[in-house]
């Protein structure tokens, strides 16, 4: 799960020309439901819905490649959908607010058996929070919220995330010792299906890969044309619109030592 700034990437889709029309439809509707009955907000999300998130999809992918925002998972041959990171069925004051809105692949949104854990995984319109009784009933009260499920727009809940050579994610070392971090990020697993193995065995590749190409750098002569091909093929792994680039940069950091590595990673912020 890299970090997504939501506020930054909206100011950015919001100046084109496609962007400035969402982003009127959205107001107007939000506009709208404000205005109608709770039974009527539902038949009008049902049958309008759609028609003004699902536009922002391809505006997020032109910016961010066709990834899930959850799993970093890149899709080919299934359709990633825009989530409501908060649920519109219990949080209608978000239905049209772009800041609610992430990029999901059917395994993190949707029913998914995990044989890892031996359960379905995906959020759906689960939303549990640390205190249910802080639930917000409206945007302003949103900040006294602690959600559970990590949030890809939240760098913080970004960083409590860390890889094992095999693929799987685990706490971060740093918040080892933070039991409300550690029951996020166990819960998270299973309710993003981040520890899904299909997942976790690309992870482990990845590692490989990455672990190979460094060792065959060091095996060739200083100023060599190979040695530029392979920074360049690790700089595209860990660029924010790779698949899985948040486990690509942790595994490429394990061999920070090495200066040239150590070069690439600060010339390719996170």
């Amino acid at each position: 799960m890299r970090h997504v700034p939501i506020d930054d990437l909206l100011n950015t889709i919001f100046a084109c020309q496609d962007g400035k029309a969402a982003k009127i439809r959205l107001a107007k509707a939000h506009k709208h439901l404000t205005e109608i009955s709770a039974k009527k907000r539902k038949d009008y999300v049902e049958k309008n819905g759609p028609a003004k998130w699902s536009p922002l999809k391809d505006l997020f992918t032109a910016e961010l490649g066709n990834k899930c925002w959850y799993t970093e998972a890149e899709l080919v041959g299934a359709s990633l959908t825009i989530d409501h990171f908060r649920p519109k069925c219990d949080y209608w004051f978000l239905t049209f607010k772009a800041d609610n809105y992430r990029l999901a692949c059917p395994f993190a949104n949707s029913p998914k058996h995990n044989p890892e854990h031996g359960c379905s995984g995906g959020k759906g319109d689960h939303f549990p929070l640390l205190d249910p009784s802080k639930k917000a009933t409206g945007i302003r009260s949103i900040v006294h919220e602690r959600p559970i499920i990590l949030d890809p727009c939240n760098e913080d809940d970004c960083r409590l995330i860390a890889f094992l050579p095999d693929g799987r994610p685990v706490i971060h070392p740093d918040s080892a010792n933070d039991p409300i971090a550690q029951k996020r990020v166990e819960e998270s697993k299973i309710l993003l299906n981040l520890d899904h193995p299909d997942f976790n065995s690309k992870r482990e590749q990845l590692h490989d890969e990455i672990a190979n190409y460094v060792s065959f750098f060091e095996a060739l002569p200083r100023g060599s044309a190979e040695r530029k091909a392979i920074r360049d093929r690790l700089a595209q792994k860990i660029a924010s619109c790779a698949p899985f680039s948040l486990a690509a940069r942790q595994y490429l950091g394990a061999h920070r030592h090495l200066d040239w590595v150590a070069d690439l990673l600060e010339s390719n912020p996170a």
